[in-house]
């Protein structure tokens, strides 16, 4: 018999705390792992609310990635982040439990609750492809525009995975770090400067073109009198 007794009454509280307690969860078990029973213990919550609400544990890890999409999301656009300009801090520390939880998704095979965010409209990523498409003046974005999103959704995992690790394997003091996120910035951009250069390039070409068109016109104008 479950002795646990509920902390937290109504269906909007409990639905939060199982959804808090599993986003914890989630970035250090990882949704294969994790049974109802932990997050039920985590948040103090009897385990049949689990399917009482979200219908068991799926739902329940649904309704999470859903959550931490949406708050990470909220997070970007509070900082006015765009594809031109992702500011000076790394993404993933925008929020807790995000990027890990997503890791370890990935590691655990379970691509499904990944798409939930695309499905949701809450995808970063995807929405960036479309701001980089857009200002092209495309319906799609090119491949060299989802390189670009590429390397800055590597690099952010790769820091979210490994800042622990090598700040303790290489003895990284927080001066140092300081060093090594500048450089991060700076390489996390690489594929977007490009894309600004050539973007550029282009509007640079075609005002000169524009300029040499309105030259040739008087001089015709001029020449007819």
């Amino acid at each position: 018999m479950d002795k646990i007794k509920n902390k937290y009454k109504g269906r909007e509280n409990v639905e939060k705390i199982l959804i808090d307690s599993a986003a914890e969860l989630l970035g250090t078990i990882g949704p294969s792992r994790l049974s109802i029973r932990d997050i039920a213990e985590h948040a103090g919550v009897n385990h049949a609310q689990i399917h009482h609400y979200f219908g068991g544990k799926q739902g329940l890890l649904e309704a999470t990635y859903k959550q931490l999409a949406f708050t990470h999301m909220q997070q970007i656009e509070r900082r006015n982040i765009s594809a031109m300009d992702l500011g000076e801090e790394p993404l993933s520390e925008l929020t807790d439990n995000y990027f890990n939880a997503l890791i370890r998704a990935v590691l655990d095979g379970q691509m499904d609750l990944l798409t939930i965010q695309q499905d949701s409209g809450l995808s970063v990523a995807k929405k960036t492809l479309n701001e980089l498409a857009k200002l092209r003046g495309a319906s799609k974005p090119s491949a060299e525009e989802k390189a670009a999103i590429a390397l800055v959704t590597v690099m952010e995992f790769g820091l979210a995975a490994s800042k622990p690790y090598i700040t303790q394997a290489l003895k990284i003091s927080d001066k140092e770090m300081k060093v090594f996120m500048k450089l991060f910035i700076e390489g996390r951009s690489l594929g977007l400067n490009r894309l600004k250069r050539k973007s550029n390039a282009k509007i640079n070409t075609a005002n000169r073109t524009v300029q040499c068109s309105n030259i040739f016109t008087a001089q015709c104008g001029n020449n007819s009198h």
